[in-house]
């Protein structure tokens, strides 16, 4: 189940933050272009997440989101996606992960944040099956989770990557855009159309 939350512009940053010092949430990274990675941020990791101009956040976790950060969004107009994984069940809901990644790979969303409490293993699982539908060798998916998860890489987060189907995610899509950012740019980003808008076309002409 996915909780969206829509939020609006606020007066102030949302508070909490140490301006003159820009400190990035731990295990941050970017992980494609318009797509960040990390643990839950802290308000002192406000400032930061200001300069990367948000759209949406993914929260892979069932807990409410902290109040702090609900205003953060809100006084920055950031779109809330929460899928509640229970972070140690090592059973992960193939539905939230294409849930997710539908969120992501739609640019309409970008930047977005992904993260879940430390940015180790549910995001790893997501950001994975990214890389699986991005067509990466299993070999590097496996490495960059490894390299966030560290000596707490789970071998069942490992298992359900590889079983992972992302096929199921194409059948969802009628196109997948390569939309290049910039002139000459050879940097691609995806955009999904909805089936029900590419049947109002066909119905159109």
């Amino acid at each position: 189940m996915c909780l969206i939350m829509e939020v609006g512009f606020g007066g102030g940053g949302g508070g909490g933050e140490n301006n003159d010092v820009l400190v990035p949430p731990t295990n941050f990274s970017m992980a494609e272009e318009g797509i960040y990675r990390s643990g839950l941020p802290q308000p002192d990791n406000f400032g930061f997440l200001r300069t990367l101009n948000l759209r949406s956040i993914v929260y892979l976790c069932p807990e409410p989101y902290p109040e702090e950060n609900l205003k953060f969004l809100a006084a920055n107009n950031i779109r809330l996606f929460q899928y509640g994984i229970e972070g140690k069940t090592g059973s992960i809901p193939s539905s939230s992960i294409m849930e997710a990644l539908k969120i992501l790979i739609d640019v309409r969303n970008h930047p977005v944040l992904i993260h879940c409490k430390r940015g180790k293993h549910r995001t790893g699982c997501l950001v994975g099956c990214l890389r699986k539908f991005q067509n990466w060798c299993l070999t590097a998916v496996f490495e960059e989770y490894q390299r966030f998860a560290g000596v707490k890489s789970r071998s069942t987060d490992l298992a359900f990557i590889e079983k992972f189907d992302s096929v199921c995610l194409r059948q969802c899509l009628y196109s997948l855009i390569y939309h290049y950012q910039g002139y000459g740019s050879n940097k691609r980003r995806l955009l999904y159309r909805e089936e029900n808008l590419q049947k109002s076309r066909v119905t159109s002409r």
